[in-house]
């Protein structure tokens, strides 16, 4: 059931994250790339893979896996919510729709990951 919070792909996420983090918190000079958008294309990834576990453990369905509608709805959900009703309701929001991008560009990572991912446990099974 916790096993996709061992995955590379979310070990590497998180550890990014927390070295964007510490640099804005002062610690380094990150680069304005990596400081504006790097952590966006991470959000979803690792809010998906949240969502997974945490579904995985109430349901207790081990084998359950996100839809696509789930994972691009979700992704739709954060887009509106950071990038357009944030920013309309409180000044410290900035709107930008590269953000957008990078939250659905890391969303199809993490499908394309689990599709793949997927198709290897399948085709070890059989």
């Amino acid at each position: 059931m916790f096993k996709p919070l061992l995955k590379p792909y979310f070990l590497i996420a998180i550890t990014l994250y927390i070295i964007v983090r510490l640099g804005r918190l002062g610690w380094y000079a990150p680069n304005e790339w990596l400081n504006n958008y790097l952590n966006d294309f991470l959000c979803m990834p690792i809010i998906l893979t949240i969502c997974l576990v945490g579904v995985r453990f109430i349901k207790r369905i081990p084998k359950f896996h996100l839809t696509p509608i789930m994972i691009f709805g979700m992704t739709t959900f954060y887009a509106i919510l950071f990038e357009y009703i944030l920013p309309n309701s409180n000044p410290i929001y900035t709107a930008d729709f590269v953000d957008v991008a990078m939250y659905f560009a890391g969303a199809l990572f993490y499908w394309v990951y689990w599709r793949i991912n997927r198709a290897k446990v399948a085709s070890a099974i059989s």
